[in-house]
């Protein structure tokens, strides 16, 4: 056998994280799953929204419902079943004005983490704004400062920018629900509530005024479901989408102002106008009027981008060494492990040699341990992660792998796998498994039994490449009835290797019943290498 440095890398194609995005919004649930390459692309694979109306009756009283709360627990179960069936290795969950602003937000992000698993992540309205903008860039090509708005449930967001650029991001406690609320109490809606509505419109976008008239603004682009149902009904009859055109500005005031002075009922018949935001579109309706009247506005245009994309973009953003790091590897477990690792600042190159070596001997011995592949891939995820301990400290450095191992959170992997593995990487050193170490004996007695076994070739591997420079190059194995004779190649002085087998050969031999013989050391003619410092 061969053990070149990058034995469990060679071969191996750039492989995208799975990334499961999803924007808890005060009115919907937008979840996004994509595929996130470290090069900044990204590709989308499923779709999923969910009326939630997590804020209703409760922005004013900054209160979450017990209803609203259920509602929201049902809709994320949704979607982690969703996720799951694309096999989704991440999750990137944010909260934005409903959950931020209510007094018990918290709670319902505990219930969250401690019913399904999720992290959600509850984001400034300022953070919004700048990841909206980056989402809607890369869908729309802004040459000339625009005016970006997203119109929420609890608050609207505005970006004053262009695709290089962003001058101004602000957001603004202008949501439809919030609005609805506040001032929609008859049907049509009463002439002095339409002007109580457009004077706290006019009194809180004076920022934004000042930032579009600054940078000259000519241009509206909408990334919100408020806006895509006035272009669907601006376009009505004319079977175009409003993802690719551009509204004349007048033609869309006059869509606003129809939908302001419309019943109920009027509202519901229209085809074009989602039955979920019958009650809400009028007071966005409102806004975007008062935008145009006020504003020298020439056109707006649609984008289909918003928030999630921008989460996603973030996203890479963020974690673009580790996407780089991680690209090779295909499978969630793999991908895991590896991350871990990163995480911990591990010896790399040493961690694939004994792996590479571990699984070796795992091999030459199949007679005598009758394990099968799933045993074999824990072995190979013990190995890689047997020194991970030494990002806490030098001592006991197995014991603090044991820990990192159990408490990582590897995914794709069932918590009795993640006890052997932890296990069998613990014992690479030191003691033996005894009666009085609990995380061993919490096992059950099969799974004790293959942590002996894993234990007992991940020590010989270990000893195999004790100088830490990957110095055998080669392994040959011979199994008989009473030992397992091993001959290696080496790139220079083969006696620290010597000593390392010897050393960790008890085990193994109390295990097996089977003793280690050397049967010869081949050297590379030429100077021993130094070990990297």
């Amino acid at each position: 056998m061969q053990v070149p440095a990058g034995s469990l890398l060679d071969a191996v194609s750039p492989h995208p994280v799975r990334l499961c995005v999803i924007d808890l919004g005060t009115n919907s649930f937008h979840t996004i799953i994509v595929d996130a390459y470290a090069n900044g692309t990204f590709t989308a694979l499923d779709r999923l929204k969910e009326m939630v109306r997590l804020g209703e009756q409760g922005l004013g009283a900054h209160r979450l419902s017990e209803a609203a709360m259920q509602r929201g627990m049902q809709a994320l179960r949704r979607i982690r079943l969703l996720a799951e069936g694309w096999q989704v290795s991440e999750y990137l969950a944010y909260a934005t004005s409903a959950v931020r602003e209510a007094d018990n937000g918290g709670d319902f992000i505990r219930r969250v983490q401690e019913t399904l698993g999720l992290h959600i992540r509850p984001i400034s309205g300022g953070m919004e704004a700048e990841l909206i903008y980056k989402g809607v860039r890369r869908a729309v090509d802004i040459p000339e400062p625009a005016l970006l708005v997203d119109i929420g449930g609890g608050s609207t967001e505005f970006v004053v920018g262009t695709s290089r650029e962003m001058h101004y991001a602000g957001s603004l406690k202008l949501g439809a629900a919030r609005m609805t609320e506040r001032y929609v109490h008859t049907d049509p809606v009463a002439g002095k509530d339409l002007k109580a509505l457009r004077a706290h419109y006019r009194t809180l976008l004076r920022p934004v005024y000042a930032a579009a008239r600054a940078h000259g603004v000519r241009e509206i682009i909408g990334s919100s479901g408020t806006l895509q149902n006035l272009a669907l009904i601006c376009l009505d009859r004319q079977g175009a989408d409003p993802a690719h055109h551009i509204f004349d500005a007048r033609a869309f005031r006059k869509v606003a102002r129809s939908l302001i002075r419309s019943s109920r009922a009027d509202r519901v018949a229209m085809p074009d106008l989602d039955e979920k935001r019958v009650d809400q579109v009028v007071a966005g309706a409102v806004l975007i009027d008062v935008l145009l009247k006020d504003l020298p506005i020439e056109r707006l245009r649609i984008s289909t981008n918003a928030l999630r994309e921008g989460m996603v973009l973030h996203f890479i953003e963020e974690n673009n060494q580790r996407l780089a790091l991680l690209a090779p590897f295909v499978d969630v477990r793999h991908r895991s492990v590896y991350e871990l690792g990163f995480r911990c600042q591990w010896e790399e190159r040493h961690a694939r040699q004994v792996a590479a070596l571990a699984l070796h001997l795992f091999d030459a011995c199949a007679a005598l341990h009758g394990l099968g592949p799933v045993e074999r891939e824990w072995l190979e995820y013990a190995a890689l992660l047997h020194d991970i301990g030494y990002h806490i400290s030098h001592r006991s450095h197995h014991k603090h792998s044991l820990y990192l191992i159990q408490h990582a959170d590897l995914r794709g992997f069932q918590p009795g796998e993640v006890a052997v593995i932890a296990n069998a990487a613990r014992y690479h050193r030191r003691s033996f498994p005894k009666k009085t170490h609990p995380d061993y004996m919490a096992l059950p007695p099969a799974h004790r039994r293959v942590v002996r076994q894993l234990a007992s070739f991940l020590r010989l591997a270990e000893g195999l490449d004790r100088s830490h420079f990957q110095n055998v190059t080669a392994l040959r194995t011979r199994l008989t009835g009473k030992a397992l004779h091993l001959a290696i190649r080496t790139r220079g002085d083969p006696e620290l290797e010597h000593w390392g087998v010897r050393h960790e050969a008890t085990l193994f031999e109390h295990t097996f019943r089977r003793r280690i013989v050397l049967d010869g050391v081949g050297e590379v003619p030429g100077k021993r290498q130094k070990r990297p410092s």
